[in-house]
Protein backbone atom coordinates (compact mmCIF):
# COMPACT_ATOMS: atom_id res chain seq x y z
CA UNK A 1 0.00 0.00 0.00
CA UNK A 2 2.93 2.39 0.60
CA UNK A 3 3.61 2.60 -3.16
CA UNK A 4 0.41 4.62 -3.63
CA UNK A 5 1.87 7.47 -1.62
CA UNK A 6 5.19 7.70 -3.45
CA UNK A 7 5.76 9.49 -6.71
CA UNK A 8 7.64 7.54 -9.33
CA UNK A 9 10.86 8.96 -10.78
CA UNK A 10 9.11 10.38 -13.87
CA UNK A 11 6.48 12.20 -11.77
CA UNK A 12 9.12 13.63 -9.44
CA UNK A 13 11.21 14.82 -12.39
CA UNK A 14 8.18 16.45 -14.03
CA UNK A 15 7.10 18.11 -10.79
CA UNK A 16 10.61 19.46 -10.23
CA UNK A 17 10.72 20.83 -13.79
CA UNK A 18 7.31 22.47 -13.43
CA UNK A 19 8.14 24.13 -10.13
CA UNK A 20 11.52 25.34 -11.42
CA UNK A 21 9.87 26.78 -14.53
CA UNK A 22 7.17 28.51 -12.49
CA UNK A 23 9.74 30.02 -10.14
CA UNK A 24 12.00 31.18 -12.97
CA UNK A 25 9.13 33.05 -14.62
CA UNK A 26 8.46 34.87 -11.35
CA UNK A 27 11.91 36.43 -11.51
CA UNK A 28 11.59 37.54 -15.14
CA UNK A 29 10.33 40.97 -16.13
CA UNK A 30 6.60 40.82 -16.87
CA UNK A 31 7.03 41.19 -20.66
CA UNK A 32 9.45 38.22 -20.75
CA UNK A 33 7.36 35.82 -18.66
CA UNK A 34 6.39 32.54 -20.30
CA UNK A 35 2.68 32.78 -19.49
CA UNK A 36 -0.29 34.74 -18.35
CA UNK A 37 -0.20 36.04 -14.76
CA UNK A 38 -2.51 33.21 -13.64
CA UNK A 39 -0.85 30.18 -15.22
CA UNK A 40 2.22 28.68 -16.85
CA UNK A 41 2.48 26.03 -19.49
CA UNK A 42 5.57 24.24 -20.72
CA UNK A 43 5.30 21.90 -23.69
CA UNK A 44 7.83 19.28 -24.63
CA UNK A 45 7.46 16.53 -27.22
CA UNK A 46 4.72 14.24 -25.92
CA UNK A 47 4.36 16.05 -22.58
CA UNK A 48 2.69 19.15 -21.11
CA UNK A 49 3.42 20.69 -17.73
CA UNK A 50 1.16 23.40 -16.32
CA UNK A 51 1.12 25.37 -13.11
CA UNK A 52 -1.73 27.54 -11.92
CA UNK A 53 -1.68 30.87 -10.14
CA UNK A 54 0.93 30.58 -7.39
CA UNK A 55 2.18 27.16 -8.65
CA UNK A 56 0.23 25.42 -5.89
CA UNK A 57 -1.28 23.14 -8.53
CA UNK A 58 0.88 21.37 -11.09
CA UNK A 59 -0.59 19.34 -13.95
CA UNK A 60 1.55 17.00 -16.00
CA UNK A 61 0.23 15.07 -18.95
CA UNK A 62 1.53 12.81 -21.65
CA UNK A 63 0.15 9.92 -23.69
CA UNK A 64 0.25 7.62 -20.62
CA UNK A 65 -0.89 9.70 -17.64
CA UNK A 66 -2.49 12.95 -16.49
CA UNK A 67 -1.38 13.97 -12.99
CA UNK A 68 -2.88 16.82 -10.99
CA UNK A 69 -0.91 17.66 -7.86
CA UNK A 70 -2.19 20.36 -5.52
CA UNK A 71 -5.18 21.58 -3.60
CA UNK A 72 -8.46 23.35 -4.44
CA UNK A 73 -7.95 23.09 -8.19
CA UNK A 74 -10.87 23.11 -10.64
CA UNK A 75 -10.16 21.15 -13.82
CA UNK A 76 -11.97 20.07 -16.97
CA UNK A 77 -9.83 17.72 -19.03
CA UNK A 78 -10.12 15.21 -21.85
CA UNK A 79 -8.87 11.66 -21.42
CA UNK A 80 -7.55 9.73 -24.36
CA UNK A 81 -6.92 6.36 -22.72
CA UNK A 82 -4.54 7.72 -20.08
CA UNK A 83 -4.44 7.00 -16.37
CA UNK A 84 -5.46 9.95 -14.19
CA UNK A 85 -3.83 10.64 -10.85
CA UNK A 86 -5.14 13.28 -8.44
CA UNK A 87 -2.86 14.05 -5.50
CA UNK A 88 -4.17 16.62 -3.03
CA UNK A 89 -7.25 17.89 -1.25
CA UNK A 90 -10.48 19.63 -2.27
CA UNK A 91 -9.89 19.37 -6.03
CA UNK A 92 -12.77 19.33 -8.51
CA UNK A 93 -12.19 17.57 -11.82
CA UNK A 94 -14.35 16.55 -14.76
CA UNK A 95 -12.86 14.16 -17.32
CA UNK A 96 -14.41 13.55 -20.71
CA UNK A 97 -13.49 10.66 -22.98
CA UNK A 98 -12.11 7.29 -21.90
CA UNK A 99 -9.70 7.11 -18.94
CA UNK A 100 -7.76 3.91 -18.22
CA UNK A 101 -7.68 4.32 -14.46
CA UNK A 102 -8.33 6.94 -11.80
CA UNK A 103 -6.07 7.07 -8.74
CA UNK A 104 -7.01 9.56 -6.01
CA UNK A 105 -4.69 10.24 -3.10
CA UNK A 106 -6.19 12.89 -0.84
CA UNK A 107 -9.33 14.12 0.85
CA UNK A 108 -12.55 15.89 -0.16
CA UNK A 109 -11.93 15.65 -3.92
CA UNK A 110 -14.92 15.72 -6.33
CA UNK A 111 -14.31 13.87 -9.60
CA UNK A 112 -16.56 12.96 -12.52
CA UNK A 113 -15.52 10.74 -15.43
CA UNK A 114 -17.29 9.72 -18.64
CA UNK A 115 -15.67 6.27 -18.85
CA UNK A 116 -13.03 4.62 -16.69
CA UNK A 117 -11.77 1.05 -16.26
CA UNK A 118 -10.50 1.19 -12.65
CA UNK A 119 -10.97 3.57 -9.73
CA UNK A 120 -8.73 3.56 -6.67
CA UNK A 121 -9.37 6.06 -3.90
CA UNK A 122 -6.98 6.47 -0.97
CA UNK A 123 -8.18 9.13 1.47
CA UNK A 124 -11.35 10.35 3.09
CA UNK A 125 -14.58 12.11 2.05
CA UNK A 126 -13.94 11.93 -1.71
CA UNK A 127 -16.76 11.76 -4.25
CA UNK A 128 -16.19 9.97 -7.56
CA UNK A 129 -18.93 9.59 -10.19
CA UNK A 130 -18.61 7.79 -13.51
CA UNK A 131 -20.76 7.13 -16.55
CA UNK A 132 -20.64 4.04 -18.73
CA UNK A 133 -19.60 0.53 -17.69
CA UNK A 134 -18.96 -0.12 -14.00
CA UNK A 135 -15.21 0.01 -13.27
CA UNK A 136 -13.19 -2.10 -10.84
CA UNK A 137 -13.22 -0.11 -7.57
CA UNK A 138 -10.77 -0.04 -4.64
CA UNK A 139 -11.76 2.20 -1.74
CA UNK A 140 -9.13 2.76 0.97
CA UNK A 141 -10.52 5.41 3.27
CA UNK A 142 -13.56 6.63 5.14
CA UNK A 143 -16.61 8.52 3.95
CA UNK A 144 -15.86 8.10 0.23
CA UNK A 145 -18.75 8.00 -2.26
CA UNK A 146 -17.91 6.11 -5.45
CA UNK A 147 -20.95 5.57 -7.65
CA UNK A 148 -22.38 5.70 -11.15
CA UNK A 149 -23.54 9.17 -12.16
CA UNK A 150 -27.29 9.49 -12.51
Amino acid sequence: MLTYFLMNHKQLTLLTLAVATALSACSQPKDEALSTPDSQKVEAPGMNIESEEDASTVITSDEIEVTITGNKSVQKRACNGQDVQIQGDENQANFTGRCAGLYVIGNQNRITLENVTTIQVTGDDNTVRWRGTEPEITNIGKGNTIAKAE
